[in-house]
């Protein structure tokens, strides 16, 4: 079984797209609360249904729950889906395709006897190495070859992707765990029937905040009470640490692991002015790692071209054309029919999402029929839909999915008293740093939670040998587009043009090649934060009040030093002083399909007073990456200014991987300044053939130019440049550049780091 493919169909249910999830079960002999009402056979809290209207509409929708299949002996559609998975976060200029799966296949479901799925097409791949996935031997063992009829049965109790990670919102015991309102109401008429049909939403909302309580609106159809439509997401996202049972065998340096579940939604078409079967199917989510790293995972499903109580065309039996399989699942004997394998079945058993009782119900074991052409017809099929990443047509349009995240955010979800403090201790990516102002330092991280998506942190750090406290303390919320925090402060940063210099990445160039590209002050105030984020941009703004202090070198210690003379040079003298201003950033990617050239780029400037003079300071960047082939060039080049009179902590500073290879970091420094950088590649592929683009390894060179200096001296007089060779591993994830500064300096640098142009 492919590992990626098993990782990624892990994230879909619940989007903990690297850890297996196990939320905790929920019992149906939980005690009612004392002020209770009957709602049927059942006795229901008071406060269970907002209105009669919705009380009458779940209770019949409890009770027909499967009508949506009576006389309906079967029915053949044209299924495709689309997954995609991304590699991003903040930490990146730009987000990077990990994982790609599209499918089509022409499936019958049946009443009672076999369903078939006949595959026509299939296509998958991981662009950020420029490999495709190869199928297996066996192709009943190939992942790719699996479909959950149990999402596609109409008389399935499941509400829609995933069957076991949430209670369902019409088991017997919901309204225990749910709170239910009426919403809106939509009325669609047939003029070829003359028929009218009225949708009634039902807004569900949990009692608890909890990872396997949802929040979503759901559409019944009135006469009938049968889900039309459903939209939810979990009540908070995933954490791996509070949920995971083997949540000590993840390395420390990868934690904090959440995910959060944007939405999950379903529609059904009405079919033959009766049935209401699935239409289209999506579902999106996020997942962070070390606070740094983040991958989104998009999954669609379409159904087209129905036959509702049709002859069955699709399964020719044993007379299959030359180069064709065909096996059964699910009888008491598996059988290949090509391959010849034969395994023995098992009685098998599932929880009951709609009684909340485990292992209650027997797996269903009828049989599916599987047929699928010669390998070589699936990769080319004219059936399979373009991939997430460079389709220009999705399942739902962009407005239909900004309207379903804004309702979703308008539900209620409360605090949670389950969720306690939590103390982490783990030198994680963001717990741990080195740099030769700090040194060694440690940090540890108190959080409480305050809401289902806010949360109150402290964070205290020391180094060694500077032995200077440092600590954050603030409150954070985050929302499907965006983020806002207010926090107080003593910390050490840098300057925060170029790169990450207290990240996990600088700390190992610093501590193992002697090279630290960070340029350093102290701050001491408070900040108003807000984020927002799109699917391809991100813009960042704050409002501070803070005091600048100097922070000067306090270690040389690192490996070269060690076998060597070979100090790190002394940090940037800051000015004191203390303002107040407003800063932001804004940045951009147009596409994350490698086969396409990509243009990506950041805005980014400060306004502020206090003991300095007035200032503010501009600046732009912006990188293109062409593609051609195995071939690739990349071009990059940015300017900027500083107006009034900043301090020197607020000039620009070149030098290091992201504007100046080969240099120092603040070895050309000014009020303006500019930079340009080209790159020449070639990638290599060192697994399965793949024509989508991307490659493992790639080969460069380059060269960088750079010039900074007073305002009125903007030019060229005393342009820096240096030239390299460098190896680029997964599309410019991490990098390896060998570079020599050939105008305005001797040095020879040997660089390694993430997010390489190219």
């Amino acid at each position: 079984m492919n590992p990626v493919l098993r990782a990624v169909r892990a994230c879909l249910p619940a989007a903990a797209c690297l850890a297996s999830i196990a939320p905790g079960g929920v019992s149906a002999s939980q005690d009612p609360p004392p002020d209770r009402v009957r709602a049927g056979s059942r006795t229901a809290p008071a406060d269970a249904y907002a209105d009669d209207g919705v009380a009458g509409l779940i209770e019949r929708a409890r009770a027909q729950r499967k009508a949506r299949a009576e006389g309906l002996t079967s029915f053949e559609a044209t299924f495709r889906e689309r997954i995609y998975a991304g590699l991003g976060g903040r930490l990146l200029r730009r987000e990077r395709a990990m994982f790609h799966q599209e499918r089509a296949a022409r499936l019958r479901w049946s009443a009672e006897g076999e369903h078939i799925v006949r595959w026509l097409g299939l296509r998958r791949g991981v662009p950020i190495a420029g490999l495709g996935v190869e199928f297996q031997d066996d192709l009943g063992e190939d992942d790719g070859f699996d479909l959950d009829f149990d999402i596609v049965d109409p008389a399935s109790e499941h509400v829609a992707i995933g069957s076991d990670w949430a209670l369902h919102p019409l088991a017997d015991t919901a309204y225990y765990h749910y709170r239910y309102r009426s919403g809106d109401t939509l009325r669609i008429r047939f003029p070829e029937s003359g028929r009218t049909v009225t949708l009634i939403e039902a807004v569900v909302e949990p009692r608890e905040a909890r990872f396997d309580r949802i929040a979503g609106s759901f559409w019944f159809d009135a006469d009938e009470a049968v889900l039309t439509r459903a939209a939810y997401r979990p009540a908070i996202e995933y954490d791996f640490d509070r949920v995971a049972v083997n949540g000590d065998d993840v390395p420390g340096f990868l934690k904090p692991i959440r995910a959060t579940v944007d939405f999950i939604t379903i529609d059904y078409g009405l079919q033959e002015l009766r049935w209401w079967l699935p239409n289209r199917m999506a579902f999106d989510a996020t997942a962070t790692i070390a606070g740094a790293w983040s991958m989104p995972v998009r999954f669609e499903w379409t159904f087209e071209d129905y036959l509702v109580d049709q002859e069955q065309t699709l399964d020719p039996g044993d007379d299959l054309p030359p180069g064709w399989t065909r096996w059964v699942e699910g009888e008491e004997e598996e059988v290949a029919v090509v391959q010849g394998d034969t395994l023995a079945g098992a009685a098998r058993w599932r929880d009951d999402p709609l009684t909340a009782e485990t292992d209650s119900l027997p797996l269903d074991v009828r049989p599916v029929v599987t047929i699928v052409p010669p390998l070589d017809q699936l990769l080319e099929a004219p059936e399979l839909p373009d991939p997430l990443f460079s389709a220009s047509v999705d399942a739902f349009e962009e407005w239909e999915l900004d309207e379903l995240k804004d309702r979703l955010s308008s539900l209620r979800i409360p605090a949670s008293g389950a969720l306690r403090p939590r103390l982490d201790l783990a030198p994680g990516l963001r717990r741990l740093r080195y740099n030769r102002v700090e040194g060694l330092s440690l940090s540890a991280r108190l959080t409480w939670p305050t809401g289902a998506a806010s949360e109150f942190a402290v964070t205290p750090r020391v180094g060694i040998p500077e032995w200077e406290p440092g600590v954050e303390v603030g409150w954070s919320r985050q929302t499907a587009k965006g983020s806002f925090g207010v926090t107080a402060y003593r910390r050490l940063t840098d300057l925060g043009d170029w790169g990450r210099p207290l990240s996990f990445g600088n700390s190992v160039n610093s501590l193992l090649l002697g090279y630290d590209e960070g340029l350093y002050f102290r701050e001491t105030g408070f900040e108003l934060s807000a984020s927002r984020q799109g699917a391809r941009t991100r813009l960042e703004a704050a409002l501070f009040a803070e005091r600048h202090q100097n922070a000067p070198k306090q270690s040389d210690a690192s490996l070269p030093n060690l076998f060597g003379d070979a100090t790190f040079p002394d940090n940037l003298v800051a000015a004191r002083g203390d303002i107040v201003g407003v800063s932001g950033r804004f940045r951009a990617f147009s596409s994350v399909d490698p086969g396409v050239p990509v243009l990506s780029g950041a805005l980014w400037g400060e306004v502020a007073a206090g003991d300095f003079d007035y200032y503010g300071r501009a600046a732009i960047s912006a990188a293109l990456q062409i593609p051609a082939g195995l071939w690739g060039v990349a071009l990059e080049g940015g300017t900027g200014r500083v107006f009034g009179e900043p301090p020197p902590q607020r000039h620009f500073h070149l030098g290091g991987t992201h504007t100046l290879r080969a240099f120092d970091p603040g070895a050309a420094a000014g009020e303006t300044f500019w930079f340009g950088r080209v790159e020449l590649g070639r990638g290599f592929r060192l697994g399965p053939a793949y024509d989508l683009g991307g490659s493992t390894l790639r080969v460069s060179t380059f060269w960088d130019a750079a010039w900074a200096g007073p305002r009125d001296a903007f030019g060229t007089e005393g342009w820096r440049s240096s030239v390299g060779v460098g190896l680029s591993i997964m599309e410019g994830l991490f990098r390896i550049d060998i570079g020599r500064a050939v105008r305005g300096g001797d040095l020879w640098r040997l660089l390694v780091y993430a997010d390489g142009l190219m």
